[in-house]
């Protein structure tokens, strides 16, 4: 074993350096923090060379004196903190006094400072940690520093960096991050003095978040304001329609300090459950305020990790300030039409070379002869009250004129053709004429809170149209009856139907297996089932929910989910498919009274009635001013 000695000054610099200075953008988390702790209201940010060429930071902070910029670059030399008792009451950015020296001993730094109301200030420069000159020059108040060749010591080091798009995009989203916790703050931010970011400064957290995300990421948050005794939670967070692939979307912000942690990311992901996409991950910009003796973020070096003394508290303050928000979301998603579509489009028209204007319009692609539509689709007209209540009328469509006439029809569908203009029509029954009833005088649905709607129709067999006040609705039959089914089966017992001849399972026999195993299980679904035979299952009874050709298939698909899913998420997967099996299938007839009952049932438990259990959304709401504005009636 060699001799154990003392490594030289030079050596332990370039060691605290790695533990402090991982990348370029180690450099810019702790110069712009600095700036953050000197006061400043503007922090400028510029990179080249994805930061290891040069990194500029500029702000408008309190500066240094002459003594105190030297000072700055020595190991452990800090204005933060001075006694063992400040480490449990830190509330700055930085404590440790050692960046500036880390980052000084792998590169070229240039240091211009003034304190405010000095006359002059002071230019440092520092290459591998070493101070090389320092002189008086006029400057403006605050501090300007320049990281120059990052590495140039340590190869080794510049090796494993990344390509600099790679290096520039880290850096930006440590910037964006370091906006966010401070929207007092302008920031600006330039790479290759190309502008990437800009903030207000106006100290309004949503505008600064507009700035970072953009338009789309900012209309889809609810604020979050909630404070216990354990802390308090603040922000915004995502609506359970508009979710990413991965959590990078998630920020977090303990005592302004951006942090990652489990604990938090958990607690926040709870709050949308059964509401929310499988394998999808909800957004948040959320700020979490609490006594800095109760958790430590001393626990890494880059201050990124958190520890918590009362993690339960701290998991259960997340969570219930995140159902409390969502308690907001009407589960509506607001359509809106690009502006490209209400531009005018010129349409060529040929015209004849006579006086008067031919009827017939021809287009350079079309044949110059216009046809009738012989394309068929389904519509559905029908109002508030069942249809026992109405008397039917049929309407035929053409490019002139409506006519109605009395038509007895048991159906809400039928077919409709437009036809080009002939003579006018007579008023005779056809197959082409759509029944619809008749509006009533005055028929509005009354809840305790007056809801007054009218069903117009039904698209695609999927989709029901409904009228309310200055918004016109598209109801997802099936999502809104698959959420009252899962409702239905959470809230109490599933009610069984016993089956007049029992049937034998035939899954495979590991399938076979599984059920026999988790039979209480199955009895809590509504599936009685006993042991017959060599390893078979029969059957006597099964969810009064579900048909009895749904039934096998769904007992194949449970015992898959047993052997996959963790317990705690067992039930509520099984409720899924239950209640998916249930439903009222996409593109099956509902007749009118099906189709009310769903509406009225919507708008009675509407608070409830969100997003189907999978996380999509049940209702979609085009506004009146939006229709007016694609006919160009409002701007």
């Amino acid at each position: 074993m060699s001799d154990i000695h003392l490594l030289d000054a030079s050596v332990v610099s370039l060691i605290a350096a790695g533990e402090v200075v991982e990348r370029p953008a180690s450099v810019v988390k702790e110069l712009v923090e600095n700036a953050i702790d000197a006061g400043s209201s503007r922090i400028g940010v510029e990179i080249s060379g994805g930061g290891l060429k040069i990194i500029r930071v500029i702000d408008n902070g309190c500066g240094m004196s002459p003594e105190n910029a030297e000072k700055a670059f020595l190991k452990h030399a800090t204005s933060k903190i001075s006694t063992k008792e400040d480490l449990f009451r830190i509330e700055t950015m930085g404590f440790r006094g050692e960046a500036l020296a880390a980052i000084s001993a792998v590169s070229k730094v240039e240091l211009i400072t003034k304190p405010v109301g000095q006359v002059s200030g002071r230019m440092l420069h520092l290459e591998g940690g070493t101070i090389l000159s320092s002189e008086e020059i006029g400057c403006a108040d605050g501090t300007v520093f320049t990281v120059r060749d990052l590495f140039f010591n340590t190869p080794a080091r510049l090796k494993f960096m990344k390509c600099e798009t790679t290096e520039a995009g880290v850096i930006q989203s440590m910037v964006e991050r370091l906006a966010l916790s401070h929207p007092e703050i302008s920031f600006r931010f330039s790479v290759n003095g190309t502008e990437r970011l800009q903030t207000p400064g106006q100290d309004n957290l949503m505008d600064t978040v507009w700035a970072v995300f953009g338009r789309e990421f900012s209309e889809m948050l609810l604020p979050v304001n909630y404070e216990t005794e354990v802390g308090r939670v603040f922000g915004y967070l995502g609506k359970p329609v508009y979710t990413k692939p991965n959590r990078n979307r998630q920020v977090f912000f303990l005592n302004r300090r951006y942090v990652r942690s489990k604990l938090l990311s958990t607690a926040f992901e709870s709050a949308y459950k059964n509401s929310m996409l499988v394998g999808r991950a909800p957004v948040c910009v959320l700020f979490l305020e609490m006594p800095v003796n109760r958790a430590d973020i001393n626990v890494h070096p880059g201050k990124l990790e958190v520890k918590f003394a009362d993690e339960t508290a701290v998991s259960g303050l997340i969570r219930c300030a995140a159902e409390e928000a969502l308690r907001a979301d009407n589960g509506v998603v607001q359509m809106h039409f690009p502006k490209a579509l209400v531009r005018p489009v010129p349409v060529p028209v040929a015209i004849p070379p006579s006086d008067a204007v031919s009827e017939k319009i021809s287009f350079p692609s079309e044949p110059k002869a216009q046809t009738p539509v012989s394309k068929r689709e389904k519509i559905v007209f029908s109002d508030v009250l069942p249809a026992s209540q109405t008397q039917k009328k049929s309407v035929s469509v053409s490019t002139e004129s409506i006519s109605v006439v009395n038509a007895p029809s048991k159906s809400l569908t039928s077919d409709w053709t437009i036809t080009p203009p002939e003579e006018p029509p007579a008023q005779v029954l056809s197959d082409a004429f759509v029944p619809v009833e008749e509006p009533p005088v005055s028929a509005p649905v009354l809840f305790e809170t007056p809801v007054y709607f009218r069903i117009l129709g039904e698209a695609f067999r999927c989709y029901i149209i409904v009228e309310k006040e200055d918004e016109i609705l598209f109801v997802d039959k099936h999502a809104l009856h698959e959420r009252m089914n899962f409702e239905k089966l959470r809230g109490s017992p599933v009610s069984s139907q016993s089956l007049l001849q029992p049937i034998l399972c035939r899954a495979d026999a590991g399938q076979n297996q599984l059920l026999g195993e988790h039979l209480d299980l199955l009895n809590s679904l509504g599936f009685v089932l006993e042991p017959f035979g060599d390893g078979d299952l029969l059957v006597r009874e099964i969810p009064e929910l579900i048909s009895l050709e749904d039934a096998l298939p769904f007992l194949e698909e449970l015992a898959d989910r047993i052997a996959t899913e963790p317990g705690d998420k067992l039930m509520d997967r099984l409720f899924y498919e239950l209640a998916c099996k249930a439903s009222i299938r996409q593109g099956s007839e509902s007749p009118a009274e099906e189709l009310y009952d769903l509406i009225e049932t919507y708008f009675r438990r509407k608070d409830t009635l969100k997003y189907c259990p999978h996380g999509r959304p049940i209702v979609f709401s085009l506004s009146r001013r939006e229709i007016e504005k694609q006919f160009r009636r409002v701007k």
